[in-house]
Parts: C-alpha cells; structure tokens; sequence
C-alpha cells in the first residue's frame, strides 16, 4: 500500500448561514494494487488551534499543518479506518489521542516527501512516525 496524496484545507462557507468555516479537512489517497482510495477527516478546527498552543515547539513550520497529515495519522495508529471513506473528530480527547506518540516533526515532513517522489509505502510512513499500528483507539 502507497500514499500518493497527503494533504489539508480549511473548509470555507458555501452560504451565509453555514459553519464550515470552523472546520479543517485532511485527506489522504492510498493506493492498493490497482485500487485508490481516498480517506477524509473532518474535524473541528479550535482542536488543531489548542494542541498548537500547548505544544509551540512542535509546531514550528507555517508552511506546514497538522491538516497536512492528519488522516495519514489516523490511518497508523487505526488501521481498522482503512475500510471507512470518512472520519469525524468531534471531541478534543479523541483528537488528541490519534496526536499521542507521534512524531510530529517527521510527520510534518511527508507531504513534502510525496511530493518530491510520488509516493511513500504506509509501512515506511509508520517506521518515519515511530509508531506501531494500533487495532483500534
């Protein structure tokens, strides 16, 4: 299994009375064989925006974002959401347990490698992020 595309948004309203714009959007397109998927998480925006203040350290790059990598983070440590299409975070305790034990930095750093040779192996993303796959959070 390979990832070709590991990437975040933030969502922006489509009609005035709309909440999309308090939500960010990570997605990532993995790539089994001849078979691709493409797996999204939403979740609220004010989590990513209170883990970044309490760990100012890790968040160093504006360039690059846990949106960028935040589906590839769920994928390795649930391997069990590879048969879903999408994921909702919607409680500041589950997104930060997907965030426990991670490399961060490293992980900040996939989206550029994808881009520069096209893909990663999940097992090679996995070993990058020093973790273990987990069954299930």
């Amino acid at each position: 299994m390979y990832i070709t595309m590991c990437r975040g948004y933030e969502l922006e309203k489509e009609m005035p009375n709309t909440s999309e714009d308090f939500f960010n959007r990570s997605e990532i397109t993995i790539v089994t064989g001849k078979t691709e998927k493409t797996f999204h998480v939403l979740y609220v925006r004010y989590f990513e925006e209170v883990f970044a203040g309490q760990n100012p350290a890790l968040i160093k790059d504006a360039a690059s974002s846990i949106k960028d990598v935040l589906a590839l983070i769920c994928i390795i440590q649930n391997e069990s959401l590879l048969k879903r299409k999408r994921f909702y975070v919607n409680e500041q305790d589950v997104f930060f347990k997907y965030l426990d034990g991670i490399n961060l930095q490293q992980a900040l750093e996939i989206p550029a490698h994808i881009k520069e040779h096209g893909r990663i192996s999940i097992k090679d993303a996995a070993e990058k992020l020093k973790m273990t796959v987990h069954k299930e959070i």
